[in-house]
Order: C-alpha cells, then sequence, then structure tokens
C-alpha cells in the first residue's frame, strides 16, 4: 500500500469512521489506482471516469454510525433519501442518495449532482474531482451527517408521541460505542500564554487543534483556530486538519482585509471581529456532535422562518448560558460575523444553529478548550434529559 493510501485508511480507522480493512481507495486522471483488489474497484472506476472524479473513497462505517445509517436507510422517507440539517450536509453533500441496487446506471445517476451516496450494508462511497483529501472530508461529512440526523430526528419524535420503538431500540444498542465527553479539568492541560514569539503561538495551535481532535470535539477537517498578537491574528489555513497543522497556520495583519485572506479559513471574519471587539486572544472552533444537535432543536413547528434558520433567526435562544445564534459561514449579510463576536464577547462562547461552537480564552486556549468540552457535555445531558432515557 503506497504511502498516501496508508494515511488515509489509517486516518479514517483512528477516527473511529470506518471498519479496520474496509477502506477501497482509488485516485488519479482517468483510469483510477486502489490502494487494494476488490470487485468493486471495476465498477468505481467506470463511474469515476465517466463523471470525471480523481478520487473515490468507499468504506463501511464504524460503529456507532453504521447501525444508525441502516436505521436511517429503513426509515428515510420517501425511502430514497436522507435529509440531514446541519451544515456539513450544506456545504458538502446537499444529502444523501439512497442506492438500492449498485449498479454502473444507479451510482452514476446517484453521483451525477451528488458527491457521497450510500450503499447496499452501511456502506458510503465519497468522490471528488480534486483529490483524495477532498474525499476524506466528503466521508468524514456524511458520518457526521448520519450521527446528527439520527439524534435530532429522537428529538423531534419527541415532540411527538417520544422516540419511536425501533429508534429507542437503535439507541440502547449503540449507547456503548458513543464516545464519552472528556471531563472539564481542574487545571491547564495545554501550554499557559499570553505568547509574543512566533513559534510559540503556532506551537500552541498545533496543540490545542491536536487536543480537540483527540477530545472528539470536532472532525479534524471540520473547525478552525486563531490567536491575536498585537496587530497580527494567526489562523489556521482554509481546509485544514486540525490534528496536522504544523504546516497550516498563516499571520495575517488583523485590521485587513489583505490578500492573503485568500487562503485563510472561512471563518476568518468572525475571527478578525472577535479578536477585534473582544478581549480573548483566544479562539477554537469545534463542531462537537451534541452541540449541533441541540442547536437546532426548536419545538416552534409553525414558525414563519422555518427552512431558513441557519441563515436568520430574529428570536433569542439559549443553552443554559450559552447564546445560540444563527449565521452562514463566511461574510455577508448573513455572515457569522454579525452574530458570533457579540455573543463571544459578551458570554466568552457562541452556538451556532446547526453549525458547532466558537470559545475564546483572554490569554491561551486552555479556557476556550475547557469551555467547549463543557458545552457539549451541557448539550448531551440536555439532550438525555429532553428524550427521557
Amino acid at each position: 500500500m503506497n504511502n498516501p493510501f496508508s494515511h488515509y485508511s489509517a486516518k479514517l480507522v483512528r477516527a473511529g469512521l470506518a471498519e479496520a480493512e474496509t477502506p477501497l481507495l482509488g485516485t488519479g486522471e482517468g483510469l483510477l489506482s486502489w490502494n487494494r483488489e476488490d470487485p468493486l474497484a471495476g465498477l468505481l472506476t467506470t463511474v469515476g471516469e465517466r463523471l470525471g472524479r480523481r478520487a473515490i473513497l468507499y468504506c463501511q462505517l464504524a460503529e456507532p454510525y453504521h447501525t444508525m445509517l441502516l436505521h436511517l436507510t429503513e426509515t428515510a422517507a420517501g425511502g430514497d433519501v436522507i435529509h440531514p440539517q446541519d451544515f456539513e450536509t450544506r456545504i458538502f453533500l446537499k444529502d444523501l442518495p439512497i442506492l438500492k441496487d449498485l449498479t454502473e446506471a444507479g451510482l452514476l445517476a446517484a453521483l451525477k449532482d451528488r458527491r457521497c451516496v450510500v450503499i447496499p450494508g452501511g456502506g458510503v462511497i465519497a468522490t471528488a474531482k480534486k483529490d483524495m483529501e477532498t474525499a476524506f472530508v466528503i466521508y468524514s461529512a456524511a458520518c457526521f451527517a448520519v450521527f446528527v440526523k439520527f439524534f435530532s430526528d429522537l428529538l423531534r419524535q419527541r415532540q411527538h408521541s417520544g422516540p419511536s420503538r425501533q429508534g429507542r431500540a437503535v439507541l440502547e444498542a449503540i449507547m456503548g460505542r458513543l464516545d464519552p465527553v472528556p471531563p472539564v479539568a481542574a487545571g491547564p492541560t495545554l501550554s499557559s500564554g499570553p505568547w509574543e514569539n512566533e513559534a510559540d503561538i503556532r506551537a500552541a495551535m498545533v496543540a490545542a487543534g491536536s487536543r480537540t481532535v483527540s477530545d472528539r470535539l470536532v472532525d479534524a477537517n471540520f473547525g478552525n483556530i486563531s490567536y491575536r498578537r498585537g496587530e497580527d491574528l494567526f489562523i489556521t489555513r482554509k481546509g485544514s486538519a486540525l490534528d496536522a497543522l504544523t504546516d497550516k497556520i498563516i499571520r495575517i495583519p488583523l485590521a485587513g482585509p489583505t490578500d492573503t485572506d485568500a487562503i485563510a479559513s472561512t471563518e476568518l471574519p468572525a475571527h478578525r471581529f472577535i479578536a477585534l471587539s473582544t478581549p480573548y486572544r483566544a479562539v477554537l472552533h469545534g463542531h462537537p456532535k451534541f452541540s449541533v444537535i441541540m442547536s437546532m432543536a426548536c419545538g416552534e413547528e409553525d414558525c414563519p422562518d422555518k427552512g431558513g434558520c441557519h441563515r436568520f433567526c430574529p428570536r433569542e435562544r439559549w443553552i443554559q448560558d450559552i447564546p445560540v445564534v444563527s449565521g452562514e459561514a463566511g461574510a455577508g449579510p448573513f455572515g457569522l460575523c454579525n452574530t458570533v463576536p457579540a455573543a463571544v464577547r459578551d458570554h466568552g462562547a457562541a452556538i451556532v444553529y446547526g453549525h458547532g461552537v466558537f470559545t475564546a480564552g483572554a490569554q491561551d486556549f486552555n479556557e476556550a478548550l475547557q469551555r467547549l468540552r463543557q458545552i457539549e457535555k451541557i448539550c448531551r445531558d440536555l439532550f438525555f434529559r429532553t428524550i427521557g432515557f
């Protein structure tokens, strides 16, 4: 197995997203090269060539994702599409088509306007026009969407007659496979700031990113980090994996905008406004799962703004003492830069509808990491209390 294939196979298994030995990875222009022999490789090569996909990744989802995916496949409205509502789905997937028969015609139809498809038996095929890194991101987004969709459905059922018998049985089956929330530590778990030396700042950001991923408070490729030093802002590059930030941090003028903004994280506007308008130096943005699930839990069935909640919600919402805000990635009239900075200034954190959590630290990343852990625990506990489990 060559190194690029080995890297992604190991990363999928290490992240708990794929069953060991199942990742099938193909890349190349035209005729794809594969990491191993598999009867599916020939079919996927043909499909990839016809659709112009330079990278294809197939895996059987690891537990608990596998059991949740089978349940969603069996209970999907109409039987042919799963409709998650989280941020990753809107950005990367649109939805998750379900393929009942694994054929060339079926794959071509399902992937013509999509980058990912669910196939029989609880497997997922993710494709990309560029490279394997992009296919990995698409697959990770699908796993995240499956998790959030399953638990969000349980919450919606609770508003009516309660979780279905089948849904509750699935929940009981997977409870032992859920990642525990790391406890809030009594003292610092990362290096203490503030820092003025650039090398120290970069090292602290690398460590914070790695810890956020290992604590399962973000999937590696979703999330961003920044640190303010004087008139400079250090921030992760666009598309960076938070557990591999060594060469993925850039320094830009805090005031901006600059030509370098284009390669910075999509969330740069929010980070920049936090740095400019609050006393906080360090900012973490992660996508902890139960925080995302509870951010979308709204009991207003007849709300006139329903369907656009992720863009704009005029209602004030809270989860305990943490504000829940709306907003889209980036700038613009509905950008997070208009909602997140004020919430962080006043409360040190903000939960974004369907998207994740921003937390901040006055001097370093310890406070931000602890707050991220705390918010995820609050949301997880609230979820299980709400459904009576």
